[in-house]
């Protein structure tokens, strides 16, 4: 009986869904008038969906949308000291290619301003690679954030996004 069911509950989903090929369908409603649980299972599936279709999405309350935000930062391992960072595997990947750089490209007795100029080099390749660090630590940090809050607040977005665009319709 149980298989019975299930493949009528099949047939029901996927008449609803609208991937019900048309012949399948008229089997489906022809044996639905003489099966009066099938014809009631059906009635109750279009009741379903048409009460899902009216359902509004309500904005969640800023309180609750910022524990939400914050659950990823609660449970998040302490970081370790690795070198296989992101951030460390650039720099690491860059001191190589800075040292072969410079070494090819400086004559054999530099002047003190050929020096100070590397220095100057050196020193804004470092905060290049500092600030490539950071971000790509903001990155990691929200794609892991962005990934738990989208699971949670998807449908919430939406109906804000949407809100947005009708007020700058206003506007226009």
């Amino acid at each position: 009986m149980k298989e019975y069911e299930d493949k009528w509950e099949e047939l029901i989903n996927a008449l609803m869904d609208g991937e019900l090929n048309p012949v399948d369908a008229e089997a489906l409603k022809a044996e639905a008038a003489d099966d009066r649980d099938l014809a009631r299972a059906i009635i109750e599936a279009h009741q379903l969906q048409q009460a899902m279709d009216e359902v509004r999405v309500e904005r969640a309350p800023n309180s609750l949308r910022k524990r939400l935000r914050a659950i990823p930062r609660e449970y998040r391992r302490t970081p370790v000291f690795s070198l296989l960072q992101p951030r460390w595997a650039m720099a690491l990947a860059a001191i190589p290619l800075v040292i072969i750089a410079v070494s090819l490209m400086r004559p054999d007795t530099p002047s003190a301003s050929e020096i100070a100029q590397a220095r100057h080099d050196m020193a804004i390749a470092f905060a290049y690679l500092d600030k490539a660090g950071v971000i790509t630590g903001r990155e990691i940090e929200s794609s892991v954030g962005q990934t738990m809050a989208d699971a949670v607040t998807e449908s919430v977005n939406r109906a804000i996004q949407s809100q947005g665009l009708t007020s700058k319709e206003k506007e226009v």
